[in-house]
């Protein structure tokens, strides 16, 4: 009767923990990228110290992306958070507002938790909305904390319009 092989002379072993050593490092060293290999901006968004001369809310661009009756905005915005805590992007701290003064409702996916904006410093930021087809008729605002800025105008827009899944993107605010 033979005595087994002791587990740290076996090859086997040593390749496996090669490869799964060598794959843990490139996932870590690879950042998130966009659909066309660009590092993604928005999401790894850049923290610097607050100036005081920019406003508090600005905003970059939206992307409205139309799903049957309804749609998805994304709104990328630069928010300067003067407070001494972190600000969580989520109600009642940051609404979306329609004309008649409703709350929309954020677009919410479990494995994406609300942005984060440390105390005291300006970021970039991505928030989601869920859009209903008569959100689009009138005026929508954005408010964070007292700061306003305008995402939409009151121009109606008609949601059957716009191609069903192809983002449409808007420098600013949605005309």
């Amino acid at each position: 009767m033979s005595t087994p092989t002791p587990l740290y002379k076996r090859i086997e072993v040593w390749v496996l923990l090669l490869l799964s050593t060598g794959a843990t490092l490139w996932v870590l060293s690879d950042g998130p990228a966009t659909e066309d290999g660009a590092p993604e901006a928005i999401e790894a968004a850049e923290t610097t110290d607050t100036p005081t001369s920019s406003p508090a809310l600005t905003i970059h661009r939206c992307v409205l992306e139309r799903d049957y009756g309804n749609a998805r905005l994304d709104i990328e915005l630069r928010y300067r958070n003067a407070s001494p805590r972190p600000l969580v992007l989520q109600p009642p701290d940051v609404r979306l507002l329609s004309s008649d003064g409703k709350e929309v409702p954020p677009y919410i996916l479990p494995t994406e938790p609300p942005p984060q904006i440390p105390a005291r410093t300006a970021q970039s930021v991505r928030l989601r909305y869920w859009l209903e087809a008569a959100h689009l008729q009138g005026a929508l605002r954005l408010e964070i904390r007292g700061s306003t800025a305008e995402v939409k105008n009151a121009t109606a827009m008609d949601l059957q319009t716009l191609p069903n899944h192809q983002p449409k993107t808007w420098q600013g605010s949605i005309p």
